[in-house]
């Protein structure tokens, strides 16, 4: 990389360096001239061997240089190359710097929808396909035009089809979770689009499926040193902590014992499990784990995650503690708010219908997306929920089995909807239950009437247990209709 800035160095003598970001084996700097930056370097260093060979026959940021052309002249809003430079094989690209420039993660939400979702249509109608659409990748100009900054990803098409939409599309649907009605208007416009009821389901699906693919590699580097968790090593346990929290490991540890000897501040104590809490945090200590099988701990901050990175309401995890004898604790912040069944079988009743039926119907919003997003929870039940009712929000705990899958079954489907049926209140009414399916098959497209009767027939005989006040309450759930 050196002998690339001496060589770029000689050629804009005048110049000084700044760093904007630094990757792996790419770095992108600004050159800047009287107090304006004037070009902007992306320098190529490949660290292997076969890397390097590569870059050395056919440099990355050379195919970028002639695709930001290409785009240049098919009338897409681009950088202009000012130059290439070659040094072993370290290699980088100059562009002439749009300046001043702002970032597109100032804008609003619908405006980069809607700059996002044009750049898209753009291309496409163009002829060229792009696999890396994501919002540090535009920018808006002085005027608060777009420009497209990175190439690199960009494919020239011979015929623009399906799938090179849909792919692209959902890219941008992933990003921001949209619905058919505020995609629809930029699918008319785009090509190789065709009939719209086939192109929204593969790009739901795509979408879904790139969600899932980027979630679960977050998960996995929230288990090492990384920009979501930091190590913690001692001689007693391995931690990781969420960076956005700085606990005393140790404090919580030892307050959690104490909890546990002096029967105080207990929320929960089970042979597998015991939940203490102490302060701001929520501690939950596990059995130990077989030899060749994850923590429970850690099963439960992968869990915690899943959900936290689609966007489902969870207590916070905070550390997961895995100690030398493979016992394990998950910390969390403490949320002070009630289990959906003590809520229920409380002040539930005392609430205007109007407020009653609203609830369901949240309920059932919740679950229906959920779901939508393949997500399971092997342990749906209302005990495993907090409700928030100001406003209405749902938070889910006991994360330790739950799953992102490409998409659910009905029959796993049924089975959670059943955990939640015959686990809230019997006096919970059947049009209140209605009410919480309608709002689900909005989502999910099931019909409301067929699924209940399968929830009903699959509760007949079960006992409907659930938690109150006064502890722990059996019924029995009614016949069928």
């Amino acid at each position: 990389m050196d002998a690339v800035m001496k060589k770029i160095s000689s050629m804009y003598p005048e110049h000084s360096w700044e760093l904007v970001s630094r990757r792996s084996a790419r770095s992108v700097h600004r050159l800047i001239r009287k107090g304006e930056v004037e070009y902007y370097v992306k320098i190529l260093s490949p660290r292997t061997l076969p890397e390097r060979l590569r870059n050395l026959i056919h440099p990355k940021t050379l195919r970028e240089a002639s695709m930001l052309d290409h785009l240049m002249h098919a009338g897409i809003p681009v950088p202009e190359v000012c130059g290439h430079v070659r040094a072993g094989s370290s290699s980088a690209l100059i562009t002439r710097a749009v300046f001043p420039a702002r970032s597109l993660f100032e804008e609003s939400r619908q405006r980069q929808i809607e700059v996002m979702l044009d750049m898209g249509v753009r291309l496409l109608n163009a002829g060229f396909g792009f696999s890396d659409m994501h919002l540090g990748n535009i920018i808006l100009n002085r005027q608060s035009s777009p420009f497209l900054v990175d190439a690199y990803e960009i494919v020239p098409l011979k015929k623009t089809a399906l799938k090179h939409a849909s792919s692209l599309f959902a890219q941008v649907v992933n990003i921001f979770d949209l619905s058919r009605e505020e995609l629809e208007p930029y699918l008319m416009q785009a090509a190789g689009i065709g009939e719209a009821d086939a192109a929204w389901e593969m790009i739901r699906s795509q979408a879904l499926s790139l969600r899932r693919k980027q979630v679960g590699r977050r998960v996995a580097r929230s288990l090492r040193e990384g920009s979501f968790s930091r190590a913690f090593l001692c001689p007693q346990f391995r931690a990781f902590v969420n960076r956005n929290h700085s606990p005393d490991l140790h404090g919580l540890v030892a307050a959690h014992r104490a909890h546990l000897a002096g029967n105080t501040n207990l929320y929960k104590v089970q042979k597998k499990t015991q939940l203490s809490t102490t302060g701001e945090y929520c501690i939950k200590s596990y059995a130990k784990a077989g030899l060749f099988a994850a923590p429970y701990a850690v099963r439960s901050w992968k869990g915690s995650l899943t959900l936290l990175f689609n966007g489902v309401p969870v207590a916070e995890p905070v550390a997961v503690i895995v100690f030398r004898n493979r016992e394990s604790m998950l910390i969390t912040r403490d949320l002070d708010q009630p289990d959906l069944d003590r809520f229920l079988a409380g002040g539930y009743s005392r609430l205007p219908l109007g407020e009653r039926r609203s609830l369901a119907q949240a309920l059932g919003g919740f679950v229906g997306s959920l779901h939508a997003k393949g997500i399971y929870h092997a342990d749906l039940k209302a005990c495993n929920i907090k409700i928030c009712t100001q406003p209405v929000q749902f938070y889910l705990l006991d994360t330790d089995r739950v799953e992102h899958r490409k998409a659910l079954s009905l029959k796993r489907r049924l089975k959670n909807l059943v955990q939640i049926n015959t686990s809230i209140p019997r006096e919970v009414s059947r049009t209140a239950r209605m009410a919480f399916l309608k709002s689900y098959c909005a989502i999910t497209g099931d019909d409301p009437g067929e699924l209940f009767k399968d929830i009903w027939r699959l509760s007949s005989g079960s006992e409907v247990i659930y938690r109150c006040d006064t502890g722990d309450v059996i019924e029995q759930w009614r016949e069928n209709p």
